[in-house]
This record gives C-alpha cells, structure tokens and sequence, in this order.
C-alpha cells in the first residue's frame, strides 16, 4: 500500500469543521481482497488493538466497526479506525473518521481528526505498519506504537497554559492561532489583534516584567506598596553570604536573582555549613542571589488577572512514600512514571528532579537518594513546591480571605503587571491577615496556569477564559468583519468589486483574490492568492479593518480555511471544474466543498446565494446566517417566495437592479448605469454586481454609497484587470478575460456575441487538469460562437502531454459541426499575435491567458502600434 499525499486540513474543510488528516492511499492489490477474505486477519487484528471492539464505525452501536470488519471491508477503513484508536489510547481525544471511495480503482481518501499533525499523521503510518506485519504473518505490538504517539503529541503540542488560553478564545469564538512553534498566539484579527506568549499579554508592560524578574527590585516596590517581604540581601560571593546570613540570622533561602520558575531555590537553611553547600550547589559565574529569612507556613499562589483575583493554590512540595524496600531514587523514579507527569510543562504535573537540588535537601534533611524509608512514610524531596519542580497544588480560591485577596491584587498592581503570579507565604490564608504572618515571596511574570486548569485536589478553574475575557469583551471587539466569497465563477470580479464599495478614507480593506493581496492600495503579493496562506496574511496585517477573500477551491482543498467563522459568505455559483482532484471527483462533492463558506457563517451574519442555482439555492439549509438571495429574474420562484416571507433580496426587474426586505421593494439603479455591467450586456457582471452590493449592504454600507462607489467600479486592467476587459485598438474590439470552465466560456461568448459587429477571432486553451469531457466542451462552446480559433498551450500543462490539450479542444470544435477556422501556435504571446494579424476592422479579437503577463505585453504591442498608425496619418 502507498501514501501518494498527504494534506493537514487545519481549518473549515470538506470532511470536518475540525482539524483534519486527509490521505490519498492507494491500497494496490487489496483492492481484491477485504478483510473477510484474508484468513485470520480480523481476529489478529483485534488482538493487536482490542479495543477497536468499542468502534461503532457508521452502525451507531458499539460493535459495529467489528462487524463491518468480519462481513468484509477495506484497508482504507481499516486504517482510519486503527489510526483514530492509536491516538485515542495515546490519550489524544479524537473521534470523527471517514474513508471515501475514490472513482480510481484501489484509491481511498482517509480522513480522520487529530490534534497535533506530527502526532496524527504517525499513527497512520503505525497502523500500515501494523497491518503490513499482519499480513505477513509477521508478529507485532501495539504498545510501542501507541507510546511514540504519545510521546510525539506532547513533545509538539502546545503546554497546558497556553492550551488553555487557545480553547478559551475558541469557545468564545474569537479567532486564534499558534504563530510559530512554541508558546506564542495570535488572539482576534487585523486591527482588533492582540498577542499572547506563554501568560504574557500585548497588554503587559515591559517594564513590569523586567521588575518581576529581578527578585531584589521586587521586593523594593512591594515594600513601598507596604506589603510584607522577608528581609533579603543580593550577595554573589562566599564572603558576602557569611556576612549577610550573621545580619539577617537563619533560617534562610537563597535563590538567583533573577530566577524563574523556582528553579535553584534551596529553603530552610540553618546554619553556615549548609549555607556553603547550597551556595555552590546553585552557583554560576556572574550571577547575583539573594539571601533572605526563611518563614514557615505554608506556600500559596495567587493567580491575579486585571486586578482581580481569579484562582489561588495551595502548593505541596513534591513527596514519596516508602515501602520498606526501595530507595528514594526508586521512588521518585516509579513517581515520574506516573502518566500525569511529563517533562517540562507538557503535562498537568513535572517530574521531580532527580539532581544537585534534591540531593542537597535530602542532605540537609539527612537522608540520601540512596536512603531506604520506611513503610508508609511520607517524605518531601524537594523544599520548594514550585510546580516546576514536581510539586503539586490544591485548589483553594473559594477560601480565601478578603485580606489576602486585596493583597495579592495589590502585589500585581504594585510591580505593574496585568498577569501576575503571586506567591505568599502563610499560616492561613482562610483568616484575617495579622503582621507577621504572611510574607510575599515573589511576583511572577507568566505565571503558569496548570495547576489551576488541574489541580490535585479541589475545583478547576478557567483561568485561560479570564485571560481571553480581559484582552476581549466580545467577539465583535477581537475579529474584524471577514466576507468569503466562493463559487465556480465571478468570485474575483465580486471581491474586487466588494473591496471597492467598502473602501473608505478611515477604512482598510485587505483583499485576496487569484491575482494578488492587497492591505488597502499597497499590493503585498502577487500571482492566485485565493487560498488560507494569503487569507491568513490579511486576517493578520494590523492595518486591516475588514477581509475581502476570494476563497478557491483548491486552498479548501490543501489546507481547508484560514478562518472558522466569517460574517459574510458569499456562494456565486456551482458549475464543473477541476473536478478529479484531491477527492472532488462529481459535482456533488464540489457543490459539498463549496458549501462550506455557508456552513461557517455566523448567526447574525449574512448568507449570499445565487437564486439562479439550484446548487446554491440548496446550501440555505446548511446557514446559520441570514439567507439573502440575488438573482437576475424578478419571476424566479425562489425570490418570490423570499419577497413573500419578507426576506432579503437583490434582483433585476425590467433592468433595474432592486432591493426587496419586509415585503418592500425599492430601486437602486438602472443597469445600465452600472459600468461593469457593459450597458446591461454582461449578464455575469450583473450577478456579480447583485452578490457584491448584498455583501457591503450587509455590513451596514447605505445605499446612497453604495450608489456612488459602483458607478465608479470600471472593468479596465487598472480595477479589474483580466476580468472582461474591453479595448478599442485599431478599429478592433479586443476583449480580454480569463474564462476557464464551461460555464465560464458560455457566459463569456454570450456576452461577445451581443457586443460584436464583425467576426469573432478567439485566442486560448484549457487547463490540463480538467477532465477530458471538460476540455471537449469547451471547444463546442468556442466552436459554436468562434469564426477563427487560435489554440494554444499553457505554460504549465498539469500532466497532460504536449499537444494533448491542443487535440481535445480541436476536437470539440469539430463536433460542434461548426466552420470555425482553427490555427494552433503553442506558445501564448505568438497566438495572440497570430490572433491579431487575423482581425480586421470590425472584428472582436477575444483572449482566453493562462498568464497576466503574456496580455500586458500584448496590449503594449499593439498600442504601439496603433501609435504609429496614427503619426503616419498625421504625416
């Protein structure tokens, strides 16, 4: 069995709303033999992975997977329920999977959730592994398989604080994203953006930061604050730290300076001879401690968000019990077995160190790593119960004293920090604070959450939802308005024309689309740039106030969509195109794709479909938005219904364009005022016009506006450049568009044949990744209308053979029946310059470009040569 692609789906996509997996596999010769026919594979199976006894698979009931495996099924499947139960017993909760047939014998798009990709996709490659071994009868162990999965998701997936910050923001439907590999996210969009890295905020002064981790000048400000800290001194050699410790008297703590984490912390000090031990236990070059009194009680950390108090923990010291037997290092060894404990924060606790720091506690406790405990004997291993550290925490919020609770905001106020990890020694933090019985040790900058998210005892608290709630009130205070616009035609001319009637002085519209990205009138990219990657380049640009993205198929398709949710979705149409690719092989499942863009609408936000489709008609069903309709006939039953249920509608009557709501019409502009709509010709353009004056209207533009911003929308190379653009050159009409799919062509030639005086020379060709069907019609469209056909060749022929493209749209031309005249010159430029010495006056010289560059260059041509006709005349 092969894995021909792989794609990582990470948003919105075909299968799923979630993350999602997709895998082309082809499974060769077991195409003719599924599992009911291989001899004992499906009770080896179930004794590799027994648990997949708890797959319902498509019956509903627990069982069901089974069954399907012993009446007979295929590897494909197989391998999507293995995989989703690798990463379920690796601990990753996944659940959703779905194989799909592909019309190419032997191929099987596998798709299924996962969390992490490293992760996700390896359990797929453990499951052909697996069933590889089985198949040839080789033995094999899930065990070992399961345990690299596991290990993989928590080396890459993000830590348990910033984890919860990211699902918080997604459960308030604020858009969020993982910028790079560590801990750093992208919270809102465009101009409402804010950042978070680890529990460090956009929001969090630098300078408090800075304070935070310099222990000394911590003390200083809380001090002046009159908040308790324990008596200290900065040292950095032996003779200071003697002298120091006489001044203060033990016991002390000795700990760096600008330490984090309780990293290096050594307590309970009692005497010279363990202070020298502990110092060089810790001591590095150049680097500064301070020294101060050790108080007993107990550790507590308060969580302080936005001057308020949001959680407080009762920190323990990480501790072991003896049995009579083992060492302590065995001990703590079995202990960091225990699956909760991870390395790092990758999970809810750390592991205890087994290092210097442990060594000289026990020491000073007089024990050894070495030392036996007796049966049932509980012992602290470390003296800090920093979670760091292996310590562990109960929670407590509910318990705390006003006193404490004002102390603790008034720390984070203190040094200034907006997220604040307060950590306060006491008695009890239950009762009255009284002098002397409370002492702060330190304010911490990104304090970790995960003790709070998961405590060993006591509630859990969603402190990442406080830190969402205090950067956002809302979702419409973090996300930018997004208009997503997809269908099989018109979606570059409609966000082109969407970007220009939203467009203001004080607003900044980011557009992508198949020409290029642009952040108001600076263009960033160029070539298609409809898919995620140069969506998610607007949704994080700064200046941005609204996103216009022309949203492609093929993105969808590679990495489904830079964004959840959108307020505008717009549907233009559903015709056959690139059908055959990446599992879309009908115009079922392309109908499927497209109707995601209406899926991720949100509630209160608008819905625009093509009246005219049924296809788009259809996916109003499958909306939380508001359905607003657009069609180019006033009698169609479906914006009859609508004006009747007193929906929204845009629509043509007697050729004006209208807006009907709440049963009331009223008229927004003869068509033939609107200059893209070629005096009314372009019937397209109108559509196009209909769905992109629904948009801005949906976002709050007035009509008076919009009324002034469409009449000044020109379809020429400076706005919408390679979209029905209409030059007079010489005595020709030269028209220029990028038509590519039947329906595409149709629309295009209608239009032509009501605009031409003379003949119709077309130059073009066909995208090689279109079915054959496909390409043969589209020589019967320009057969049908063309005098004069000049074929060419792409540049890029997508596994198409030379010539081939050129013999199938010659083909369709002939079943046409037609007398179109056909010419074929393979390289762009030299057609189109055929083209033209084939016109005469009168003519319409129609140009179908693969590439942009290839009509500037033309145009340029001919302009000059036109120049010169005319300083000939003149002469």
């Amino acid at each position: 069995m092969i894995i021909n692609r792989v794609s990582y789906l990470t948003g919105p996509n075909l299968y799923s709303f979630k993350p999602t997996i997709c895998i082309e596999l082809d499974i060769e010769e077991w195409e003719e033999r599924p599992s009911n026919t291989i001899p004992g594979f499906a009770d080896r199976l179930l004794q590799v992975l027994p648990s997949l006894h708890t797959h319902s698979c498509s019956r509903g009931y627990e069982g069901g997977f089974v069954e399907r495996l012993k009446e007979g099924t295929w590897m494909g499947h197989i391998l999507e329920h293995m995989a989703l139960e690798i990463q379920h017993l690796a601990g990753i909760k996944v659940k959703r999977g779905k194989t799909i047939t592909s019309e190419r014998k032997g191929i099987y798009f596998v798709t299924y959730d996962y969390l992490e990709p490293k992760s996700g996709f390896y359990a797929f490659e453990a499951a052909l592994e697996m069933v590889n071994a089985i198949l040839a009868g080789k033995e094999t162990n899930a065990e070992s398989y399961i345990q690299h999965t596991s290990n993989l998701y928590h080396k890459y997936k993000l830590g348990p604080s910033t984890d919860a910050i990211y699902q918080a923001a997604r459960a308030r439907k604020i858009p969020v994203e993982r910028v790079g590999a560590n801990s750093y996210l992208r919270l809102g969009t465009g101009k409402k953006q804010k950042s978070v890295q680890a529990t460090i905020t956009s929001q969090s002064s630098y300078l408090a930061v800075e304070n935070s981790c310099d222990k000394d000048m911590t003390k200083t400000l809380l001090r002046g604050a009159g908040l308790p800290v324990p008596a200290g001194v900065v040292v950095s050699n032996e003779y200071d730290l003697l002298k120091s410790a006489e001044k203060i008297g033990y016991p002390l703590v000795i700990k760096p300076l600008n330490g984090r984490q309780g990293q290096n912390i050594i307590t309970d000090i009692q005497n010279d001879t363990d202070l020298l031990a502990a110092f060089h236990c810790v001591y590095k070059e150049r680097t500064h401690y301070i020294l101060e009194r050790y108080y007993k009680g107990m550790d507590y950390r308060f969580l302080v968000v936005n001057h308020e108090l949001v959680a407080a923990s009762l920190r323990l010291p990480p501790t072991v019990v003896g049995d009579g037997k083992r060492t302590i290092r065995e001990l703590i060894e079995e202990e960091n077995l225990n699956p909760l404990r991870g390395d790092g924060h990758e999970k809810a606790m750390s592991k205890i160190p087994l290092d210097d720091r442990t060594a000289v506690h026990l020491e000073k406790i007089g024990y050894s790593l070495e030392s036996v405990l007796g049966c049932g004997q509980a012992l602290e291993v470390l003296g800090n119960a920093n979670l760091s550290t292996g310590g562990s925490a109960i929670d407590v919020t509910e318990d705390v004293h006003p006193d404490y609770r004002r102390m603790a905001v008034s720390a984070a106020e203190a040094v200034g920090l907006d997220v604040a990890g307060i950590d306060i020694l006491s008695t009890d933090i239950s009762v009255a604070y009284e002098k002397d019985e409370a002492a702060i040790l330190e304010v911490n900058a990104a304090p970790g959450i995960r003790m709070h998210i998961y405590p060993s005892r006591g509630k859990s608290r969603d402190v990442g939802g406080a830190i969402v709630d205090y950067l956002f009130s809302s979702r419409e205070e973090a996300a930018i308005p997004v208009v997503a616009v997809t269908g099989t035609n018109g979606k570059t001319t409609t966000s082109r024309l969407i970007t220009h009637l939203l467009q203001k002085d004080d607003v900044t519209v980011g557009l992508t689309c198949s020409d290029g990205v642009w952040v108001g009138n600076q263009q960033l990219d160029k070539g298609d740039c409809s898919g995620p990657i140069s969506a998610r380049k607007v949704l994080s640009n700064p200046k941005v106030d609204i996103a216009v993205l022309e949203t492609a198929r093929g993105g969808m398709l590679r990495e489904g969509l830079a964004f959840r949710y959108c307020d505008v979705g717009i549907v233009t149409n559903v015709s056959e195109d690139h059908l055959g690719l990446r599992g879309v092989e009908t115009l079922e499942d392309l109908e499927k794709l497209k109707r995601t863009i209406p899926e991720v609408v949100l509630p209160g936000g608008a819905c625009i479909l093509n009246a005219d489709d049924p296809k788009c008609v259809s996916m109003a069903e499958h909306t939380n938005g508001e359905v607003v309709y657009f069609s180019l006939s006033f009698m169609n039953p479906v914006v009859q219904k609508a004006i009747e249920d007193g929906s929204k509608v845009w629509y043509l009557e007697n050729e004006w364009v209208m807006y009907c709501e709440n049963g009331k019409a009223e008229r927004f502009l003869p068509v033939s005022h609107i200059p893209l709509t070629i005096n009314g010709a372009a019937r397209h353009n109108i559509a196009n016009v209909l769905a992109a004056l629904a948009a801005a209207h949906s976002l709050g533009r007035p009509f008076s506006e919009l009324r002034s911003n469409v009449i000044t929308f020109l379809s020429t190379e400076e706005q919408n450049p390679g979209r029905f653009n209409v030059l007079n050159v010489h005595g020709r009409t030269v028209v220029v568009d990028y038509a590519h799919n039947p329906a595409g062509l149709k629309a295009l030639f209608e239009t032509v044949n009501l605009l031409k005086r003379g003949r119709i020379i077309t130059v073009g060709s066909a995208a090689g990744d279109r079915q054959d069907q496909t390409i043969l019609e589209m020589g019967r469209i320009i057969g049908n209308y063309a005098d004069v056909f000049v074929i060419k060749e792409d540049y890029n022929l997508r596994g198409r053979t030379p010539g081939e493209t050129i013999n199938l749209l010659s083909d369709g031309v002939e079943e046409a029946r037609s007398s179109t005249a056909i010419y074929v010159h393979h390289k762009e430029l030299e057609a189109m310059n055929q083209g033209w010495k084939l016109t005469g006056v009168g003519d319409t010289l129609v140009l179908l470009y693969d590439q942009y560059a290839s009509i500037q260059t033309f145009l340029e041509q001919i302009k000059q040569l036109e120049t010169a006709s005319l300083l000939e005349q003149i002469n």
